[in-house]
């Protein structure tokens, strides 16, 4: 490589950590599935909760309770961009969490859920059948047991 080729390489290297950040961000928010506060429910509703949605100015929210148990789940943007609303969401006592791809996280695994809704969007734009994963946000009183519940049944 001469002295001349290194500008080139660089200024494309700079479109390209600008550029494809900006696409791939635009990709990833197209392809959430319309059932998923359905299976959400469903799932709630199979291991023992009463849960119904609502609509909030946020999204839509599911509210569920099982005796001294209460959730608010909301199902949030792989980009981490709606992941405060659950925090908004919550009261000062409750415990968060967020469980993507049927495991429990204490925070949001941006990178994680990116990278996969960037990865479905792609296989989807090429014609390739992906489904998205959910990933849910919830807000927990202290009496709830999250850790028992199995996860990887809404996956």
């Amino acid at each position: 490589m001469t002295f001349v080729q290194a500008p080139k390489l660089l200024l494309a290297l700079v479109l390209i950590l600008t550029v494809v950040p900006k696409i791939l961000s635009k990709v990833g928010n197209d392809f959430r599935p319309p059932e998923a506060e359905t299976r959400t429910i469903a799932f709630l509703s199979h291991n023992g909760f009463e849960a119904h949605g609502e609509q909030r100015r946020f999204g839509r929210l599911v509210y569920a309770s099982s005796g001294e148990c209460r959730l608010r789940v909301l199902e949030v943007d792989a980009s981490g961009a709606s992941r405060d609303s659950v925090r908004l969401m919550a009261a000062p006592a409750d415990r968060i969490i967020f469980v993507f791809d049927g495991k429990v996280y204490s925070d949001q695994p941006m990178v994680l859920t990116f990278l996969w809704s960037s990865w479905t969007s792609f296989q989807n734009r090429i014609g390739l059948p992906a489904s998205p994963k959910v990933i849910l946000g919830i807000a927990a009183s202290q009496a709830c047991s999250l850790e028992e519940l199995p996860w990887r049944e809404i996956a």
